[in-house]
């Protein structure tokens, strides 16, 4: 079974064009700053089996492709995650982008991940450092890097790397709650928290 924190159907932040999210549930890292630590600590999540995650994604109208994030997707079980990309990549025409802690060349030295790579058309990688986080579009940080492993975005990988600003959406869930998509400025999260707290909301983290 494949762990997932939360899909979202619809986004336009998180990759290029329109795209659905699956935020894959847990982490070992323990990297310090992680958007997502409460996350991976949390006991409320789902279960899909690759045929119904598959289902799931395919039936959803209009988008682009999927970005997978977490969490940590490289440490889902490698079987069924190699399973579920091979098939929205032989089922659909769907891209795909995933971002991982895991540095690349840490991926490709391990058999069951490295293989992996082969599905994935645009990898971000590495730890997210605050010191290092000046803006980086599609990044929390600058050491992170983009890949492109395929050409299906070769028009637009030139330069990428310099490229700066944000976008985040906001999804209002109820009336005391709302979530975040993207990946917001440094100190945005904290200051975001505190005001909405004195006003009796919460904010959910969704990245």
């Amino acid at each position: 079974m494949l762990i997932v924190d939360r899909i979202q159907e619809r986004t336009r932040v998180l990759g290029p064009g329109e795209r659905a999210v699956i935020w894959f549930h847990g982490c070992l890292r323990n990297c310090p700053g992680c958007i997502a630590s409460g996350m991976n600590k949390s006991l409320d999540f789902s279960e899909y089996s690759v045929d119904e995650l598959v289902h799931l994604v395919s039936s959803i109208d209009g988008i682009e492709g999927i970005t997978i994030s977490g969490g940590e997707p490289f440490q889902q079980d490698s079987g069924e995650m190699f399973e579920f990309l091979s098939q929205i990549k032989q089922t659909t025409k769907l891209s795909v982008m995933a971002y991982t802690g895991y540095l690349l060349n840490e991926l490709q030295k391990d058999v069951e991940k490295a293989r992996l790579l082969d599905l994935i058309d645009i990898l971000v990688d590495g730890p997210y450092i605050e010191a290092l986080d000046k803006g980086q579009l599609w990044r929390g940080s600058e050491n992170q890097n983009i890949y492109f492993l395929t050409d299906r975005y070769s028009e637009i990988a030139d330069g990428f790397a310099q490229k700066k600003g944000r976008p985040i959406e906001c999804q209002i869930i109820d009336q005391n709650q709302f979530a975040l998509t993207g990946v917001p400025p440094r100190g945005f999260r904290e200051s975001l928290e505190k005001h909405y707290a004195e006003k009796g909301m919460t904010v959910r983290w969704s990245n």
